[in-house]
Formats: structure tokens, sequence, C-alpha cells
């Protein structure tokens, strides 16, 4: 999502090495880091998860080695870019690891960046059953999913809008695949001879196989409004479902947003927005207006309420004038190193961590 300009690699030259890391495609979330990456600015595990702290002398090869302080509580993190530290100068600079040393909880940074909120309950679901006494999760998300209705038009509403979606099921529907060799070697036979082997995929294989016939170009009008509230209801309503199951305390947090927080920016921020709006950063950011963070923060409220999910905007934090004309954001959506550390302030002292 970062436009590489002259300025924001003056300002941050980490940003330029967090605009090289390429999508690592995966089975069940779709996309993630990829793992074992190692540099100055970033280190990710064996799952692309961000290790807190990565000393090299332990040799760590999952997040889940990491020395956890006696009396600490397991906590885990999720998010999106955010969350994960995108645009942070180190490993110890992020969200999670400043948690880490600022409350009683060991975070496990479970983000992902350009993840959606399916992405997100997908990732900690697969990851989750590594952690043993898991005792809280809170969620730092939500402007991804409070555009991608608009920005991503062509999708299926039975997957949701994803950051890459047509390049993904390119990808997997590739019919000359070893995949699809090995599948016709295994149930070849029990099949039509004149079946087009070549053409099947993950969206068309019931219609090909039990010769029914599907227009997938011809899908129905998604109202984005209406999508909207459906897939967040849906998501908190998965997340209540699952902080009940694991008997753990969750909490959903919106996340700061440049364009949503109301604070004076800061000189380096005027400069960096400044020259976003004449990115391609701007097709997105159209969306991203006062008129969208009203309604999506009153859909968050009111499923937040329905789910019993504890809520925190942080938005009305930053909009403070405590907070004017300090640096905090990279980029509307993510966050310097003294950003990362006042959010991880503000979270243990508004969430009680």
């Amino acid at each position: 999502m970062a436009e590489k300009t002259s300025i924001r690699y003056k300002l941050a030259p980490q940003t330029k090495f967090y605009d090289s890391m390429a999508a690592d495609w995966k089975p069940f979330v779709m996309f993630s880091q990829f793992p074992n990456v190692r540099s100055k600015y970033c280190n990710t595990d064996i799952f692309g998860l961000r290790f807190n702290n990565l000393e090299e002398k332990n040799s760590y090869i999952s997040i889940f080695d990491e020395k956890i302080q006696e009396k600490k509580k397991k906590a885990v993190l999720v998010g999106n870019s955010l969350a994960f530290g995108e645009g942070s100068t180190s490993d110890q600079k992020t969200i999670s690891s400043y948690l880490s040393k600022f409350s009683d909880c060991h975070f496990f940074n479970f983000c992902g960046r350009g993840f959606s909120g399916y992405q997100e309950i997908t990732n900690f679901l697969l990851l989750s059953k590594r952690i043993k006494d898991l005792e809280r999760i809170v969620v730092v998300s939500g402007v991804i999913d409070s555009f991608l209705p608009y920005f991503i038009k062509d999708y299926d509403d039975n997957l949701v809008p994803i950051f890459g979606y047509k390049s993904f099921l390119k990808t997997m529907q590739s019919g000359s695949g070893w995949k699809n060799k090995v599948f016709k070697l295994l149930f070849g036979k029990f099949f039509s001879p004149d079946l087009n082997w070549s053409k099947i995929n993950s969206l068309n294989w019931r219609e090909e196989f039990f010769k029914k016939k599907a227009n997938f170009s011809n899908k129905k009008e998604i109202n984005p409004d209406n999508n909207l509230q459906y897939l967040t209801d849906r998501n908190l309503m998965i997340w209540s479902t699952i902080a009940k199951g694991m008997n753990v305390k969750i909490d959903f947090v919106l996340q700061p947003v440049g364009s949503w927080c109301t604070k004076k920016m800061s000189s380096e921020e005027e400069k960096l927005f400044n020259e976003e709006n004449q990115s391609d950063l701007r097709k997105i950011y159209k969306y991203v207006d006062q008129k969208k963070y009203i309604l999506f923060r009153n859909i968050l409220i009111k499923s937040c309420q329905k789910h019993g999910i504890n809520f925190l905007d942080f938005n009305t934090i930053f909009s403070d004038k405590k907070f004017d004309e300090k640096w905090i954001f990279l980029n509307r959506f993510h966050a310097t190193d003294i950003g990362s550390k006042l959010i991880a302030e503000e979270l243990v002292k508004n969430l009680s961590l």
C-alpha cells in the first residue's frame, strides 16, 4: 500500500525496506509475510510472524520460542499492517513489543500486512493452538475493512474482499498446475471423459463435475454499505464465539487513521500527507473520509455491544490536544516509532492491561 516517494524515504528511510517486502501466498489466509526475514528493521519467524525482539544468539525458530517474563500473562495482538509494525525502525519498536514491556502481558504478534478482518480471524485460528493458557485477545484493526467493500468492487460475496483477490484466484485456478494433474489421476475415472480438467478451479468444480452451468461473470450487484455492515457484524460475531469458546477476554480497538483524527498535524505529517495526495494512494484515501469513519464507527459500536465485545476508538484518543503536532503517522494508516509507543501506552491505560 505504500507509495515510493522521495520525501518519505528522506524522513523515514526504513520505509524503503518495507516497500520491498513481498507477499507470500498461503492456504486459508491467502497471503502473509515471507518467513525467516532477517534485517535490522524487521524479522519474521517460520510462519511469517514478526518477533518482538529477535536475539540472534538464541536462534529462535518462531515467536512461540520467545522468552516470557515470570508472571506475565499470555496475550495476542491481532491486526493489519499498523499493528504488525509497518514502518517501525526495529522489532523492539512495534506495538506488540511495547505492550509486552509496558503491560502485565506478553503479546504475540499475529498481525499481517494488508489483512482484512476475515484474514485476521483465519490467521488467529490457525496459530492460536500453539499458545497454552491464553488470557487476552486485543484486535487493533478496522480501516481496511472500512474501505475494501468500496475499493474492490469485483469480488465473490461468498469470499469477502481482500487485497490481491484477482491475483490470488489467478494463481490458485491455474489449470496446468500439478494439483489439477494429481486430482485427475485420483478421481478422473469417476467423471466424464469429456471433462476439461484444465478449466477446473476452486469456484467452478461443482458445476464442472456435475455438468451444471454457472456464469460467475454475472454476479449480483453488491451494495457496499450493506456489505460493510454484514461483514463487520459477522467478523465480530466470530470473535465473540472464539473468545467465549476459549474463555478469554477480547477487545476490539478501531485503529487510528490520519484522516480520522482531528489532532493538529506535525510538520512531518503535513509533508507526507501532501505528497501522498499526489500518489496512487489517493484512490484509496477517497474512501477513508470522515463520513465513512462515522458510518463505520457506528456499525462497530452497535455490533460490539450486540456481541459483548469491549470497544475502543483510538481516533477519539488521538484527537486530544495533547497529541497536537506530535509526529504519530508515517502515512494515514501507519505509525512512527513514537506513534506505536503512544498507542501501546494508551492501550495499557484504557484497557487495563
